[in-house]
């Protein structure tokens, strides 16, 4: 595990040397944000993904199909996919939309997967995976998304009518959408797995859940992410 270890601190090393950091700066904010990723805030990352990476390591099934699926994985994922696969060993399955700072992490992925030649997770665009095939499912601020789910985000924040609030979009047709991601990665629950979400999203995904015959229990801790100051939980999914 030692030798592991060190091998994830060289590559994610070699990650922070590689990234246009000006560049995903500018993709995280709005206005410029090219010095938006300080080093402080990058430290934050890194730390609360190590955080993270040691719960899920106490979490996860060491039998079944030790594959994860991340969807709508960024930089503040990294630490814990990478930890996944390169010192748990597990394969990492990671799903996102195409945009600059996708295109970013998965060129600074190639450069240092082709230097170190190690195998690295690389971010999809498409879901083939078969139903029940995942023994951990990862969906961080993604179903609250302000640009992708406006009304929903406004609603599940409580910013509805507020000065806080985006004011865009439609709230039935986001649900909907929403609705859809959620049930499409849930059919990839091979139960009893890992489910990693924020307090936000599970309001939507407990009774989708449900509907499916599962049992999600909802820890009574959590912890707050490094960029949007979520709070996740790392849930455990069984059948009923």
């Amino acid at each position: 595990m030692d030798q592991q270890a060190q091998r994830f601190g060289a590559v994610y090393a070699q990650l922070q040397a590689e990234l246009d950091w000006e560049l995903l700066g500018r993709c995280a904010c709005e206005g410029d944000g090219s010095d938006f990723f300080d080093a402080a805030r990058r430290e934050r990352v890194l730390d609360t993904g190590l955080l993270l990476a040691d719960e899920l390591a106490a979490r996860l099934p060491r039998q079944g199909p030790r594959r994860s699926l991340y969807v709508g994985a960024a930089v503040a994922e990294l630490a814990p996919m990478l930890v996944e696969q390169l010192v748990l060993e597990r394969e990492v399955v990671w799903l996102n939309l195409d945009g600059p700072e996708i295109r970013e992490l998965a060129r600074a992925l190639r450069q240092v997967a082709a230097r170190s030649g190690l195998e690295l997770p690389l971010p999809s665009t498409e879901l083939q995976l078969p139903a029940g095939s995942c023994d951990h499912l990862w969906i961080v601020s993604v179903l609250s998304d302000p640009d992708r789910f406006p009304a929903l985000h406004d609603e599940l924040y409580e910013r509805s009518g507020s000065e806080l609030a985006t004011g865009r979009g439609a709230l039935h047709e986001d649900r909907l959408r929403a609705e859809a991601l959620a049930r499409a990665w849930l059919e990839r629950a091979a139960p009893p797995c890992t489910l990693s979400s924020t307090d936000e999203e599970l309001t939507l995904l407990a009774p989708l859940a449900a509907r499916r015959g599962l049992r999600l229990e909802i820890p009574a801790a959590g912890r707050i992410s490094a960029l949007v100051g979520d709070r996740i939980r790392i849930c455990s999914l069984s059948s009923r």
